[in-house]
């Protein structure tokens, strides 16, 4: 068996519904040589300051300083993501097929933070904590859409067997990555469409 290292490639594609609670994704392909699979994912949380005494004052902060998603729409908060894959070929009898396949995730959750000051109502208080736990409740599931769209490009990957030219390997791969992508994007759509943008969730804060 030869191992070779396929020439590089770029796949990308960005997308997320516009709601209050939005995704966004970046693909990119670069091909390397052979190596052990691996799916490896970063978590991150970014976090903008919000100030009010009120909660009139608390929801105007949220339209004026909250992240802007893909559409050009300022929302409560959006979960991003960035992921590379990488692969080499394997060339045995004949035949090649993608090796030693590789990604490489982060995912991004940009999310409010209000500090209380000291006399700030208990109730605004107790609010805003149920609010701002149940955004990272809904953006986890943007994550896990994200994560199940991972495994699903590994599964294609090693299903794809061997193909007589590598060209011809690596176009199936590109094929699929493409696929796994709108499988992603009407996923994350269903999703916002199910909890009417996370409303059904979180309610709406004032």
């Amino acid at each position: 068996m030869r191992l070779r290292p396929a020439a590089p490639r770029t796949v990308g594609a960005a997308g997320g519904p516009a709601s209050i609670l939005s995704a966004g994704l970046l693909l990119l392909c670069a091909c390397a040589g052979s190596a052990p699979p691996a799916d490896r994912v970063e978590d991150r949380k970014e976090y903008y300051a919000i100030v009010g005494a009120s909660g009139q004052e608390l929801r105007w902060a949220l339209g004026r300083l909250g992240p802007i998603n893909d559409k050009g729409t300022r929302v409560d908060a959006l979960t991003r993501w960035e992921m590379t894959y990488t692969f080499g070929h394997a060339e045995r009898g004949g035949g090649c097929r993608i090796d030693a396949f590789e990604t490489s995730a982060t995912i991004t959750m940009v999310l409010p933070r209000w500090t209380p000051g000291p006399g700030a109502p208990a109730a605004l208080v107790k609010r805003w904590d149920e609010y701002a736990a149940c955004i990272v409740l809904h953006e986890n599931g943007h994550r896990t859409i994200y994560l199940d769209g991972i495994a699903d490009l590994r599964r294609r990957a090693t299903a794809l067997g061997s193909f007589p030219a590598c060209e011809a390997a690596t176009g199936a791969l590109e094929r699929a990555a493409a696929e796994v992508l709108r499988r992603i994007q009407d996923g994350q759509e269903a999703y916002e469409e199910r909890s009417d943008h996370g409303y059904k969730q979180c309610g709406h804060f004032f």
